[in-house]
């Protein structure tokens, strides 16, 4: 018998029900609270996510990810957000919701892997953790945290038996998250492979069925990435839809290093001009303290202990231990906080694990500050939230809150009064506005760089797409320079900055040095 059905005793299907209902709903509560003043206002969100929602509003207008304007990724996200945009509207809650859902079902995925190594109620201290820190702090609803889901729900799947039906299973959904990520499919994948070689070695048992085991999980992996990408690979073409997806992303994604490459690595902790901020700046440490060296440290407790007469699940143990090197390993290329947070919860498991054979007063030192930690975070905080004064507009995409007259409220408050919906508009930097303003990009990429990230044939194209469509606005940031005093090798955007100072003029400044550029002639836009 293994030693992980030995430790611990499944729960009846009833009870783990019942559980997971009340996992569900404590976390989209919670998540509800810090994301929404009720009853379905969302706070001001930004982030990376807004490139995905921009996709999605494009390919409701009819066009082809990949062969009418660039990404990346591959297409799952925008799927996602493009099939949610049809039944319920590109309304600024519904990317909201759909992360509250995300997070919960996260959260209920953190539990029950905790359970099959943990015995207890301290299975549930991982899903608290996950949910008030690397979740909490990176609410920005990317294809990091669905293809995290779909790796998760694979390890789920595999982590109790290794049976043909599983691994075909297993290998399915982390097809499914190259969908949404392409590394990350890839690499829990391999990390499967690998636990299965390993476990072949630790219990001596006959190699003879490992590569049919193997194969079944690359086999169905396989048919989930060919199922989900058919349709894109068939509309833009195996060339274009390679150069996006693969090409881009060895040759011209570490191109904007400062972003892109080892150099993010801890290089931007949070700002604490108040103590409010300290919960912020202590879970970006956790975080990088907790990766790797979670499993570090489990790997020599492992080799110490696999002698003895422990009967600890080591199987399950070194199950998320792989995967979670494996997925660690695919951040390392560009380490960014918000890459850290999505691949942190097989380390959270582990960690709670070893604490938990803490023992007299490091024992009580660790109950106590975790205790106190979930009842800042996890209530006061949420509750806090809830009592701030905000200020509130009304966009083309919803109401929408604002804790502050940050420079995003300034923005979006300008634009609404110089632009309509469905107005051309270009954003140099971030594409914080389209979604919220409800406006439309005439180029095919969401922005520019000043480094060789941003192709000089995409230069061409944002250029055309400005005068094809007499675009009036503007929204050009500090961080490209229109006067650059040391012009860099891959920086290709003279011709846009030369268009810009010919057929605009600045007229406004915002508090964080951005200007909007407004066009000198009419604008007939078509």
């Amino acid at each position: 018998m293994n030693a992980s059905q030995e430790y611990i005793a499944q729960p009846e299907a009833g009870v783990l029900s019942f559980n997971a209902v009340w996992i569900l709903c404590g976390a989209a509560l919670y998540l509800y609270l810090v994301m929404f003043i009720p009853p379905g206002t969302p706070i001001v969100f930004g982030g990376d996510q807004m490139i995905y929602l921009l996709n999605a509003t494009r390919m409701i207008d009819g066009k082809v990810m990949y062969r009418d304007f660039f990404q990346f990724t591959t297409p799952g996200t925008e799927v996602v957000y493009f099939c949610l945009f049809n039944m319920l509207g590109p309304h600024a809650w519904v990317p909201r919701a759909a992360l509250i859902v995300i997070g919960a079902c996260l959260t209920w995925l953190t539990v029950y892997l905790s359970r099959k190594v943990i015995g207890g109620v301290t299975a549930f201290v991982p899903g608290i953790l996950f949910l008030i820190f690397p979740l909490r702090r990176d609410l920005d609803g990317t294809h990091h945290w669905y293809s995290v889901l779909a790796v998760l729900a694979a390890v789920a799947v595999v982590i109790e038996k290794r049976t043909m039906r599983r691994l075909a299973v297993g290998g399915a959904l982390c097809g499914l998250a190259t969908w949404f990520t392409q590394a990350r499919g890839i690499l829990t994948v391999l990390a499967i492979a690998t636990f299965l070689v390993w476990e072949r070695r630790e219990l001596n048992q006959n190699r003879r069925s490992l590569w049919k085991e193997v194969g079944c999980v690359v086999g169905t992996f396989a048919a989930s990435v060919v199922a989900t990408n058919a349709y894109f690979v068939w509309k833009a073409g195996w060339e274009r839809f390679l150069y996006c997806t693969v090409t881009f992303g060895l040759r011209y994604y570490p191109a904007d290093a400062k972003w892109n490459s080892l150099q993010i690595y801890m290089a931007e902790p949070p700002a604490v001009p108040d103590w409010t901020q300290l919960p912020a700046l202590a879970t970006w440490l956790f975080i990088h303290a907790l990766l790797p060296m979670t499993y570090v440290v489990f790997i020599f407790r492992y080799r110490r202990a696999r002698s003895g007469q422990s009967q600890e699940p080591w199987d399950r143990l070194m199950l998320l231990t792989i995967v979670g090197l494996f997925l660690f390993v695919g951040a390392l290329p560009a380490p960014a906080y918000s890459r850290l947070c999505p691949i942190a919860i097989p380390a959270l498991i582990l960690l709670v694990w070893l604490m938990r054979s803490a023992r007299g007063i490091t024992r009580v030192v660790v109950t106590a500050a975790a205790g106190c930690t979930i009842l800042a975070l996890g209530i006061l905080e949420p509750l806090a939230r809830q009592h701030r004064t905000y200020l509130y507009l009304n966009t083309p995409s919803g109401r929408i809150a604002y804790s502050e007259p940050t420079p995003l409220y300034e923005k979006h408050r300008w634009l609404m009064s110089r632009t309509r919906p469905s107005e051309y508009f270009f954003e140099g930097l971030w594409a914080q506005m389209y979604f919220p303003l409800g406006l439309k990009n005439p180029a095919r990429v969401p922005y520019v760089t000043s480094t060789d990230y941003t192709r000089p044939e995409e230069v061409l194209q944002v250029v055309d797409g400005l005068e094809r469509h007499r675009v009036r606005t503007i929204l050009w940031p500090l961080d490209l320079d229109l006067t650059p005093s040391i012009p860099s090798e891959g920086d290709h955007l003279q011709p846009l900055r030369d268009y810009l100072r010919r057929h605009s003029r600045a007229v406004k400044t915002f508090a964080d040095g951005d200007q909007a550029w407004e066009r000198i002639e009419s604008p007939g836009a078509r």
